[in-house]
């Protein structure tokens, strides 16, 4: 087992207390004295936005009534979203569970309830109606013009899906419009994006390039039996198409909708990620975009990073204003609703917005483990030297940082991911400062060439390079101004920093890198400068650079470490407290590794230890087999009708008619003369294949074929009577006889049906040799121990019932493999059908197959009855000790077990 006096983060402080799709019940809070863990408290975390809390009570005595009031559109989608299971392939041609998180569920449902059931369409009745004792008085002085079209803003954490919000949200109204009657909703949207760095993102799940799927077409979104009916199209800015047909989004850059070229003043935004917003400027709406927009009868807004949307007077809000006017001059209805996402949903007095109606704070979302913990780790060795170059004036921060990313670098690189450092600079002369020394001083040797600068006054150009024999693409700075192409190929560099493919391993940029920049691999931020309000920068926006997952939530406790001076430890509690998040503070030499890397280890008998997995597919064969049914079951049946006499033959002949589709009028006759079941005998079969298409079974022939030929020889008719008896052949294709068949046999049939759920193999199977590594979480409560009859490096265990159970299984000499995964999100490999494996004995030398068993699933590391699993006549049993309560585990060569981290699976 690992060193367990390796210096190991308070547990509490990782271990998620939710499940990210599950309905928010407890949260932490601050211990009660410093250095204290957080206490846990079993109810949500209360918001301190005024208007969110009832709404949150009237949402959810809503949902838990199933929906009242609302469309039939409405309850389709949301029982499509949220209630049915969904598999989503991926690009590697697997596959896996799909669930959206529920602060999607309630900003949808949130959104929804107030505009379909509340009708609140504007800030006043917001306020009379949740804003508390004093939301009367304040509805009466929401100016005239801030009241003309919904307006709704919600606030999730960095990483929570503001974009699966917005398809949400459009599908929604989209089809509300189409198959409501009377519907207010808009099948036209504009997605507005502050710059290009967000445009892109924004484009890539909208409209990626190469003509991949939309999220619309990717995700859940849209039920097959309405794809008929999306007829959608997604324009992008300056693109030279008309007015989207049907249904549209129009994804623009905020800078699209006005004229750039008049005013000055200072930007807030960088020319790489792109043009400035500048709020002095008096902004008209761009004619063309505008134009294409406004023919349409309604529009939604919807504002990403929408904390720029702030001021009234703001040239974002004027351009929205702009086409809503230009729209009902032209006879529309203009914009009709307008939802701003906003992790950080605030105006530069830190005051939250007035119309946010849902909220997700990043301590829910750490709660849940939907992103990163994030850990500030502090020294008093961070002492800034008088030098006039910020790469040596910062030397202790660099160098504490630099150290602190080499142990990511350590802990992550056999699961073949690539963590990156993030430098925050406080202006673009010291990011200069800074790229050149960690690019070429060998004290940083694991950054020399690696360190790419992000700022304004970039100058240089892109080249190809030729690396470990791969053709890359690099930025190399001089004197000579960036051309446009190569701004372009360093926006798609900025984008593809995960890949293994990129070559940089640290990013060095100014502080205003802090929005729609989604990379998922900073495990380390060293910020270089003060955060105060002067700085107009939130400890979140720091942190939200490194929250996003590498992995799947629930498969590793990921940290991201902020390297900080203790001098500025306090301004983060506060801040961060907020945000309900009792930030980990910790000496930063003293962070340790939290998670382990598990891969087949090489210096093990691969021949002894492997094992054959099918590889499943999405699709399911529902298999149903009768079983079990008697001609004493058929005799009792039968009593309850009475018998039916034998008769003379049938008619032969059958009335035909051919009727017009429209009128009806008879335009064909014909006698068609139709020959009868010629013996009892055929009719057997003829009566066993109806039945078997009536209770949607096969091969039931061997079974039903006797019980026929005894019901109509013996019973139907009251009297034995043979088969080939001409008054029974002519009553064999009577209404009668079939009737009677059919009301004795089809219940039975269904009764004794036992229908068994098959997934379909995908491809040949393949052994767990070549499972990839992946990253599992290490604690005191998630020990990763080692074993010698698995072929990987080390078990990762839940608690102790499972590292009993993997020691037992070690002991017992057989073979066997855990999959580490929490939620099924990010398995390592596609999990198999039924709660425990086992393996069947294969040749020496080769790897054995396994075989799935009927086996009792063994509840989750809290059971404490006695639990049973039979596989073959192999079991496993679990029995508490009378006096101590300890436990001990009894066997007679235990197969396999499943349990709540995974499937610990198992051979002879």
């Amino acid at each position: 087992m690992i060193d367990q006096s390796t210096p190991v983060i308070n547990a509490a402080a990782l271990q998620p207390l939710f499940a990210p799709w599950d309905e928010p019940n407890r949260h932490r809070v601050r211990g009660s004295s410093p250095g204290a863990p957080p206490e846990i408290k079993t109810y949500r975390r209360p918001s301190p936005i005024r208007l969110v809390n009832p709404l949150r009570a009237a949402v959810k005595e809503w949902r838990d009534l199933h929906y009242p009031g609302a469309s039939d559109t409405t309850r389709e989608l949301l029982a499509y979203w949220f209630e049915r299971p969904h598999r989503i392939a991926t690009g590697a041609g697997d596959d896996f569970e799909f669930r959206y998180y529920f602060c999607q569920r309630e900003a949808i449902e949130t959104f929804i309830y107030l505009l379909e059931i509340r009708r609140l369409h504007n800030l006043s009745s917001l306020l009379f109606e949740y804003g508390g004792p004093s939301g009367e008085t304040e509805a009466l002085g929401v100016r005239p013009e801030d009241d003309e079209w919904a307006r709704y803003a919600f606030k999730l954490a960095t990483g929570a899906g503001k974009t699966k919000c917005m398809s949400l949200a459009i599908v929604w109204s989209y089809f509300h419009a189409l198959r409501e009657t009377d519907s207010e909703m808009a099948r036209h949207f504009v997605v507005i994006a502050p710059n290009l760095t967000v445009f892109e993102r924004l484009k890539q799940d909208f409209r990626p390039e190469a003509g991949g799927r939309d999220i619309f077409l990717a995700d859940p979104l849209i039920p097959s039996e309405w794809r008929g009916d999306w007829n959608f199209s997604v324009v992008l800015q300056d693109e030279a198409s008309g007015a989207a047909t049907g249904g549209g989004l129009y994804l623009t850059n905020i800078h699209r909708l006005f004229d750039g070229r008049s005013g000055g003043g200072e930007s807030d935004e960088y020319d790489w990620a792109g043009p400035a917003v500048l709020k002095s400027k008096a902004l008209e709406t761009a004619a063309e975009l505008r134009d294409r927009i406004a023919v349409h009868r309604r529009v939604m807004v919807l504002n990403d990073e929408a904390h720029h949307v702030w001021d009234p007077g703001s040239a974002w809000n004027q351009a929205i204003r702009s086409l809503h006017d230009v729209m009902k001059e032209l006879g529309g209805d203009g914009v009709i609703s307008q939802l701003d996402f906003s992790a950080t949903p605030k105006n530069n007095n830190g005051q939250i917005f007035p119309h946010v109606v849902c909220d997700t704070p990043l301590g829910e979302a750490v709660d849940a483990g939907i992103v990163k913990t994030p850990v500030l780790g502090r020294t008093k060795e961070m002492i800034e030297q008088p030098h006039d170059d910020a790469a040596y004036r910062f030397e202790a921060h660099l160098r504490l940082g630099y150290e602190r990313w080499r142990k990511s670098q350590d802990e992550w690189k056999k699961s073949e991911k690539k963590p990156l450092l993030f430098v925050m600079c406080e202006n673009t002369d010291a990011a200069d400062q800074i790229t050149a020394r960690l690019n070429n001083d060998p004290i940083f040797a694991g950054l020399n060439q690696k360190t790419i600068n992000l700022h304004t006054n970039l100058k240089g150009k892109i080249k190809t390079i030729k690396q470990e024999g791969k053709r890359i693409e690099v930025f190399v700075e001089d004197e000579k101004a960036i051309s446009d192409e190569d701004l372009k190929a360093i926006r798609r560099i900025s984008r593809e920093l995960d890949s293994n493919q990129s070559p940089y391993n640290c990013i060095v940029s100014v502080l205003m890198l802090r929005e729609g920049w989604d990379v998922r691999n900073v495990t380390t931020i060293v910020p270089l400068r003060a955060f105060s309000s002067s700085a107009n920068i939130l400890p979140e926006q720091t942190l939200g650079r490194g929250l996003r997952r590498m992995t799947p939530p629930g498969q590793a406790n990921e940290l991201v470490i902020v390297i900080e001076h203790p001098a500025f430890a306090s301004l983060y509690e506060q801040e961060l407290e907020q945000e309900g998040l009792p930030i980990e503070i910790i000496d930063a030499e003293k962070v340790p590794a939290t998670t382990v890397t598990i891969f087949p280890d090489d210096a093990k008998n691969f021949d002894k230890l492997d094992i054959v997995l099918p590889v499943l597919s999405a699709a399911h064969e529902i298999q149903p087999k009768l079983e079990g049914l008697t001609i004493e079951n058929v005799r009792e049946k039968s009593r309850e009708y009475k018998s039916l006499p034998l008769g003379s033959k049938g008619a032969t002949e059958v009335k035909y008619e051919g009727r017009h589709l429209i009128t009806d009028e008879v335009v064909e006759e014909m006698r068609v003369s139709l020959p009868l079941l010629r013996n009892g005998l055929t009719a057997i079969s003829f009566y066993v294949r109806e039945l078997e298409a009536a209770c949607k079974v096969q091969s039931t022939h061997s079974i039903l074929a006797p019980l026929l030929q005894t019901f109509l020889g013996e019973i139907l008719f009251g009297e034995k009577v043979s088969l080939v008896d001409p008054r029974l052949v002519a009553r064999l294709s009577d209404p009668d006889v079939r009737e009677h068949i059919r009301a004795v046999f089809v219940p039975l049939i269904r009764a004794r049906t036992v229908k068994t759920e098959k997934r379909r193999l995908a491809r040949e199977a393949e052994t767990v040799r070549h499972w990839k590594p992946y990253q599992a979480t290490f604690s005191e409560q998630r020990p990763a121990m080692k074993a010698g009859r698995t072929l990987f490096n080390l078990v990762p265990c839940n608690r102790s019932l499972e590292v009993a159970l993997a020691k037992f299984v070690d002991v017992a000499g057989r073979a066997f493999a855990k999959n580490g995964s929490d939620f099924g999100d990010g398995a390592p490999l596609e999990t198999l059908p039924g709660d425990l494996l086992g393996a069947a004995s294969g040749n020496e030398g080769r790897p054995h197959p396994v075989q799935s068993c009927s086996l009792q699933p063994l509840a989750r590391s809290r059971a404490r009855e006695v639990r049973r699993c039979r596989a073959g006549r192999r079991s496993f049993c679990k029995e508490r000790g009378a006096a101590s309560g300890s436990h001990r585990l009894s066997n007679d060569r235990p197969a396999a077990c499943f349990l709540h981290a995974g499937f610990l699976r198992t051979r002879r």
